[in-house]
């Protein structure tokens, strides 16, 4: 579709993607059929049976297994040539950040925000294009009618982060980097409490959303056009509208963390316990 340089560009690129869940799955999915020949995958969960409904490539079998390997068996399925890397840790180890900043380009299917500011952080510090996706659904309310869908924030150095979309809550980002310990009293206050029921079965939905991002990343790769800031889809309206967003020109990442390498200190957000499970 994009010639045999395209390809070339493709296949050159060293990718990062964070989380294997229902979005990382497909993302990865995605990035494997498009061409990707090394792909590192961060996450420390395993597959169980809520979750299968929305897992590329598992099945009843995989029940009790890591996630990353599920999706090493996946995309070696797909490509055999590929060099896959399957990190079963959390976000905030050594080794997943070490991984991180050697890739150029970061995508990230995450569920909290609190992971989100440290790939946001991460991203800009050492200057590599971080591509975040999210699905939303709504229930009907009595002031709102049911409403689904979910957006892309194409983030490169620089030009525009998820700070400047407005797309991390720092309050909440800030509860989710506390510590196990500090999390377990403010829940005992029943200060952000949040449901823990499993999610239904979003496959399809997932997949609109990992595959917008894998275009996006694509034409940003080849070069055949400039990737889209902020794209969102409404699910109702059944809708890809494209927001004409600008950097922030007051963004502390963009202005003062970009490039700053081991000065900007992403180790801070390490886990003092590396074994902790994720907050992802």
């Amino acid at each position: 579709m994009f010639g045999e340089e395209g390809q070339k560009r493709i296949e050159a690129e060293t990718v990062g993607v964070v989380g294997a869940g229902g979005l990382g799955s497909q993302i990865i999915q995605a990035l494997a059929y498009a061409g990707v020949k090394k792909l590192i995958n961060i996450d420390d969960d395993r597959a169980d049976e809520t979750n299968l409904n929305r897992l590329a490539g598992a099945g009843p079998a995989d029940v009790g297994r890591l996630k990353t390997e599920i999706a090493a068996d996946h995309v070696k399925r797909i490509n055999s040539a590929i060099n896959f890397h399957g990190i079963p840790k959390n976000l905030r180890t050594r080794e997943a950040i070490e991984a991180l900043i050697g890739c150029s380009v970061i995508l990230g299917g995450l569920d909290h925000d609190g992971p989100r500011l440290v790939l946001a952080e991460l991203a800009a510090a050492y200057e590599v294009p971080y591509i975040d996706v999210a699905t939303e659904i709504f229930p009907e309310e009595k002031n709102q009618p049911f409403d689904f869908g979910g957006r892309v924030i194409v983030a490169r150095p620089g030009d525009y982060c998820l700070i400047c979309a407005g797309q991390i809550d720092l309050e909440r980002a800030k509860e989710d980097l506390e510590t196990p310990e500090v999390r377990a009293l403010r829940r005992k206050h029943n200060y952000g409490v949040g449901s823990d029921a499993p999610a239904p079965s979003v496959f399809a939905l997932n997949g609109i959303l990992a595959n917008l991002a894998a275009m996006e990343f694509i034409a940003m790769v080849i070069g055949i056009r400039e990737p889209a800031r902020h794209l969102t889809y409404k699910g109702m309206r059944s809708v890809v509208t494209t927001r004409e967003s600008q950097r922030n020109q007051n963004c502390f990442t963009c202005a003062c963390v970009r490039g700053q390498r081991e000065h900007a200190n992403i180790w801070r957000y390490i886990l003092p316990n590396e074994s902790d499970r994720a907050v992802a």
